[in-house]
């Protein structure tokens, strides 16, 4: 359902306009809450604890794609969710998340892209009212200028940075900003995200090159791949990532990239493999990451509704995010007893 009732001019953000799809769910009943009527944009005026920022960029991708179509896809398959997991007794309804809105992009250039992604994001880290900002692409090349945007935003602090991914994305950029080059775009922009606190967990074999591999750890860089990923478990890996991208630094900043699953997970995204996580290691680090305080924001990128059947990437990417919203509501809320006093009468 279509919603153009809040006018983009009341938005204090240049290049951002309201979300472009509302979705409400038309069932729901009085012990739960759907997700598609709790997420709601936001009046730029109530207290929000979570902004959710859409960056529906794709010309950046080396194989076309459709991964502007991500934050739509994401708000209809949210019908299907309510705010509560049985898995981590944690319920989420009084988790203040709105929706901040979408940044309008323009159709023919790219590096002109880049650059309003970057000052848009700039200008909404920098509102004065406080609140976790979480990025949904789009694909990886949103992350580069919002992890720019982020440090600009807090020049006086040192960011490290924990990357799932199935590639390293330190490509060349001998033909500007792409999805494979963020990392690289990040880490040689001269902003305060130093190689030594970069963690990369997911790698895919016969994904990547030698060279990418060297460059990265010649940085400082720390590579665990999906192997390591089965092989250690996904706990012991988020302890030792926090630890290393939070060596020195004020806070963490995470992206994930859905092509991070295996393959027969994630059909909805461009080059997965076989050698990749499963969804539950993935979903178990969001909830670990969304407790940790030295987590400042996260995006989420890469998935390609065109390519997903029976929405099947799209629910591990809403379930990802919702389970990091888990993480986070404990977090804010500690003490929370994980369960209702209200009893249905028998």
């Amino acid at each position: 359902m279509s919603d153009r009732r809040l006018d983009p001019r009341s938005t204090p953000i240049p290049h951002l306009v309201p979300p472009e799809v509302i979705r409400r769910a038309r069932f729901q009943d009085r012990f739960e809450t759907r997700i598609t009527n709790w997420l709601q944009p936001w009046d730029f005026r109530s207290p929000l604890d979570v902004g959710v920022i859409s960056v529906p960029l794709s010309k950046t991708s080396i194989t076309p794609n459709s991964t502007y179509a991500a934050p739509n896809a994401l708000r209809e398959a949210l019908v299907a969710f309510t705010t509560y997991s049985p898995d981590f007794d944690v319920d989420i309804e009084k988790l203040r998340v709105r929706e901040i809105g979408e940044v309008s992009l323009p159709i023919m250039d790219v590096q002109e892209s880049v650059a309003i992604i970057e000052d848009c994001l700039k200008a909404i880290f920098e509102l004065q009212q406080s609140f976790f900002p979480l990025i949904i692409g789009g694909d990886h090349a949103v992350t580069a200028p919002a992890v720019r945007a982020f440090c600009r935003a807090h020049a006086d602090k040192q960011v490290g940075l924990i990357h799932f991914d199935a590639h390293n994305d330190v490509r060349v950029m001998d033909h500007g900003p792409t999805n494979g080059t963020p990392i690289r775009g990040i880490l040689e922009s001269g902003v305060r995200v130093r190689g030594d606190n970069l963690v990369q967990i997911g790698i895919h074999g016969f994904m990547n090159s030698s060279h990418y591999k060297r460059w990265v750890e010649s940085h400082g860089g720390t590579i665990f791949t999906g192997r390591q990923v089965r092989k250690t478990g996904i706990e012991r890996i988020v302890e030792d990532a926090l630890s290393i991208a939070g060596h020195g630094t004020d806070c963490i900043y995470v992206t994930v990239d859905i092509d991070v699953l295996e393959l027969v997970y994630a059909p909805g995204t461009g080059v997965a493999s076989p050698e990749g996580m499963r969804p539950a290691d993935l979903i178990e680090a969001m909830f670990l990451l969304g407790q940790r305080p030295e987590v400042a924001a996260i995006d989420f990128v890469e998935l390609d509704p065109r390519r997903d059947p029976s929405q099947i990437t799209t629910r591990t990417f809403a379930s990802a995010i919702l389970t990091f919203f888990g993480g986070l509501f404990l977090r804010l809320h500690e003490g929370w007893r994980g369960y209702s006093d209200e009893i249905e009468p028998e």
